[in-house]
């Protein structure tokens, strides 16, 4: 098995398998330290405004309109993926892992059938298929059960005056961290926060408030007022 794994015809596919878990150590260590390699990387992309409702979970094998939809195939295809409804990351993650195990088992499934592994880039051809099928159907999945963070600008500019808690990490002048927030319909948020004063440090755990919008990312101050704490079902949970 391992000759099979560090083939010419399938060390790609490996190599996917320890790319993805870099990845995911990298995720883990960044916890640690304060730091979401998810909310970095998310922050760095520019906006895709995937904005289409299309209902792949539904029925993720239906063939989609992308003109029917008013898409064109890029933006089609990122919707397809569920870009922008779970933190890139974690769709790379999903991708890398699905396509390595897939290509092995592909290779192997034809060293076993036909005595000989097939060549790379026809081994790739299912795989591929294969791959992107299981990110898309995973991601949706994902993003139904992953607190929903609005990106419309009028949505954001609402959360402007309401008390949010940091949730990981440390916010300074030069980094970002990621705090929760309940709007006025009781929907929950995560956002991006660093400090209205360039000298100030906000500390994980701290409730702030947020009095700004630059681009994708809220300036706030330490909560000057007890009475406007968020609610306790907030805090708790």
């Amino acid at each position: 098995m391992a000759e099979l794994i560090f083939s010419g015809e399938t060390y790609l596919f490996t190599l996917a398998i320890f790319v993805m878990l870099a990845l995911a150590l990298l995720e883990v260590v960044g916890m640690i330290f304060g730091l979401s390699l998810s909310g970095l990387v998310d922050d760095a992309l520019p906006d895709l405004e995937v904005d289409a409702d299309l209902d792949i979970d539904a029925d993720i094998d239906a063939d989609v309109s992308v003109d029917a939809a008013g898409l064109g195939p890029i933006e089609g295809f990122l919707a397809w993926l569920a870009v922008g409804k779970v933190p890139f990351i974690v769709l790379l993650i999903i991708l890398l892992t699905s396509f390595g195990i897939t290509g092995i088992l592909v290779q192997y499934a034809a060293a076993s059938i036909a005595g000989a592994t097939l060549p790379f880039w026809m081994a790739l051809i299912p795989t591929g298929i294969v791959s992107f099928w299981f990110t898309a159907k995973t991601s949706h999945a994902i993003g139904r059960v992953m607190p929903k963070e609005e990106t419309d600008a009028r949505s954001r500019d609402a959360l402007i005056g309401e008390v949010a808690v940091l949730t990981l990490g440390n916010a300074t002048k030069a980094l970002q961290a990621e705090a929760r927030v309940t709007d006025s319909f009781g929907t929950r948020h995560y956002v991006q926060v660093i400090p209205d004063q360039p000298d100030t440090t906000l500390m994980q755990g701290d409730e702030v408030l947020l009095v700004g919008l630059k681009d994708s990312l809220f300036t706030a101050i330490p909560n000057p007022h007890a009475n406007l704490s968020p609610r306790q079902d907030t805090l708790t949970n």
